[in-house]
């Protein structure tokens, strides 16, 4: 149907589910050969203070640094790709990723085609805190925890929980039937995307069929909710802000 303009992306105020169907691929300078998806951005008008894109690679194709000196969490979603941060190369597969500090020099050098969940924020520094370190690390690895004590779901946070960062970045996984065990309303903002299953995510009043590819933004105390369907078990990528007063939030913002 999608000749008759169907599609299961929608946008509000408080949040946003948009679906492959309506990727639009770009360029942008510090990505040069590499079609990116912009999936999440302040100039949306939904007030995200981060940027959420998928870089899709040709083989050689070659990634700097932010030009505006943004910290930048990379995860390989296939395909492999080539990683120098100060000094040190390390080739990264999929489920490998990592958390390049604010204005650190680095290159990304795909050695086949590749795809990349890509999020970038403006560092937020916190008195007393020294700014993090580099982070390398491989998903599944991450033994993780069960979430409020439910064995049939698993999180698993992918940098360190210390006041260092201003963000964080996890998955979730779920058993099929498995759900949060609430619905949440907090200060934090969420940028997901769909790694495996599918699933219903309630966001204000409505729920949303979700599955592989999926992104969703999730404002500040939107009212959020999952709950896992199909035969398998489904697993997102979740970034949050955290760690930083939200008054000293406010006048954080893309340049």
């Amino acid at each position: 149907m999608k000749h008759l303009g169907h599609t299961r992306s929608s946008l509000h105020q408080s949040h946003a589910v948009i679906t492959p169907e309506t990727f639009v691929r770009t360029a942008l300078a510090e990505w040069p050969g590499s079609a990116v998806v912009l999936h999440i951005a302040p100039v949306i008008g939904l007030r995200a203070r981060f940027v959420q894109f998928t870089a899709e690679m040709p083989q050689g194709a070659q990634a700097s640094a932010s030009v505006h000196g943004y910290q930048r969490f990379a995860f390989v979603l296939d395909g492999e790709v080539e990683v120098s941060i100060d000094g040190e190369t390390r080739r990264l597969g999929p489920s490998d990723y990592v958390f390049a500090p604010a204005g650190t020099a680095q290159t990304l050098t795909a050695t086949q085609p590749t795809r990349l969940a890509v999020f970038e924020k403006p560092y937020e520094a916190a008195a007393g805190q020294a700014a993090p370190d580099v982070v390398w690390g491989n998903e599944p690895h991450n033994p993780g925890y069960a979430f409020e004590g439910d064995d049939h779901l698993m999180a698993r946070k992918l940098l360190p929980d210390d006041a260092r960062f201003d963000f964080m970045m996890s998955t979730m996984s779920f058993a099929p039937g498995a759900s949060l065990p609430y619905p949440e309303i907090h200060y934090m903002e969420h940028g997901l995307l769909m790694l495996e299953g599918e699933g219903l995510y309630k966001l204000q009043d409505t729920y949303y069929p979700v599955g592989v590819g999926d992104v969703i933004w999730m404002g500040a105390y939107c009212p959020q909710w999952y709950g896992a369907l199909g035969r398998s078990w489904s697993k997102y990528l979740l970034y949050k802000d955290m760690n930083r007063h939200p008054l000293a939030m406010l006048g954080a913002g893309m340049e």
